[in-house]
């Protein structure tokens, strides 16, 4: 089994991006910690259900959308914007 790393630093990358762009304490979207877990729960569904590419055969979970998703909540802890 070899883990292929291309897909998952892009991911993390891609991610990292995305979670440094959500803005915080806006009066229309309250992001709470309930809901962050429902995103990730959604989230690790959705990797599992759309299986890894047919030729990467290290893991039966998408290795690349769950890196984003990993890569979208650290980025939003480290660099999120509040307003």
């Amino acid at each position: 089994m070899m883990l292929s790393l291309g897909p998952i630093i892009f991911g993390l990358l891609l991610g990292l991006i995305i979670g440094s762009q959500i803005k915080l304490n806006v009066s229309d979207a309250q992001f709470t910690k309930a809901s962050f877990a429902v995103i990730l729960i959604a989230g690790i569904g959705v990797a599992w259900q759309s299986g890894n590419f047919p030729f990467y055969t290290d893991l039966p979970i998408s290795t690349a959308f769950l890196a984003a998703l990993i890569g979208m909540f650290v980025g939003r802890l480290l660099f999120a914007r509040s307003k």
